[in-house]
């Protein structure tokens, strides 16, 4: 079967755990998931079955709402509290400080990747040096601060923040950030997933929820490619695609645009635009669960 799952991750469980738990529940083997959770966060991760994992690339790609508790004046090996305490320093931030760090979060524009992450150097997990006790040059990424607002005033020297932000950006390098900004270190001691582009926490459920009945949990998938333009295919054109053909494009869009594409309300798979035709770059075929 083909699906989205839209899961409510647990504290104390990795991502992959969610993966081994669900192909319990299901009996299906292949599952993915879009997004790593880590262990000590929570909050919404999508999962998917079957030949839709090859469709995770565009839940990936999608902007990330979180919650975090960020906690000023200690910072940890991994930037959570999974780690090793390696800094400490008293925190004495001024309240005129607080009214400012809007502004300077959302002008953020790069942030490095933490030491303790899954990104690939050299052929090796980065996570994989720090636990050899090496310490490679991690690369500055990218990002994109959408919106960003404390939650109440600074209490226990912990600051509660909500923040959306582009695909890959770091919440534990962003705590760090923030405490650097009011002069001092800090860690993240708890991460809430909150939304993934349009999809909220609140249509997602539990792994203990789903042991009945895990079909609950099935997302359309026109609700995971909101960034697609879709378009519904004649039965000739559905033809063509199925068997590899290219035809013709009906509309002026851009060469290398991505469409949905379906067929009686059933998602056929992904073509891509060149010269005025539609070449199908990813094919799906099974059950598909609506």
């Amino acid at each position: 079967m083909n699906s989205f799952l839209l899961i409510n991750k647990a504290a104390g469980i990795s991502s992959f755990g969610v993966i081994h738990q669900l192909r319990k529940i299901t009996g299906i083997r292949k599952i993915g998931h879009a997004g790593t959770l880590d262990p000590f966060a929570t909050g919404l991760l999508i999962c998917a079955t079957g030949q839709y994992t090859r469709l995770l690339k565009y839940a990936e790609a999608q902007s990330k709402s979180y919650e975090a508790t960020l906690l000023l004046g200690r910072k940890s090996s991994t930037g959570d509290p999974e780690g090793e305490i390696v800094a400490e320093q008293e925190p004495n931030i001024k309240p005129e400080d607080l009214p400012e760090l809007k502004a300077k979060v959302l002008a953020l524009r790069e942030l490095q990747v933490p030491l303790y992450s899954a990104i690939k150097l050299e052929g090796k997990r980065a996570y994989q040096y720090a636990r050899e006790g090496k310490t490679p040059e991690m690369p500055v990424r990218k990002v994109e601060i959408y919106d960003f607002e404390l939650l109440g005033d600074l209490q226990d020297n912990s600051l509660r923040y909500r923040v959306t932000v582009s695909k890959g950006t770091y919440i534990r390098a962003l705590s760090e950030y923030i405490a650097d900004i009011l002069g001092t270190v800090g860690m993240t001691t708890a991460l809430e997933r909150t939304a993934i582009g349009r999809l909220d926490i609140s249509r997602s459920w539990s792994l203990s929820e789903l042991e009945h009945d895990w079909q609950k949990a099935v997302c359309p998938v026109q609700d995971i490619l909101t960034a697609l333009p879709t378009m519904v295919l004649s039965s000739e054109q559905a033809q063509h695609f199925l068997h590899g053909r290219k035809f013709s494009l009906p509309q002026d869009l851009a060469d290398g645009s991505e469409l949905a594409l379906l067929f009686q309300e059933k998602l056929l798979g992904i073509g891509t635009c060149k010269a005025g035709y539609i070449l199908p770059s990813l094919v799906l075929d099974g059950e598909i669960a609506q």
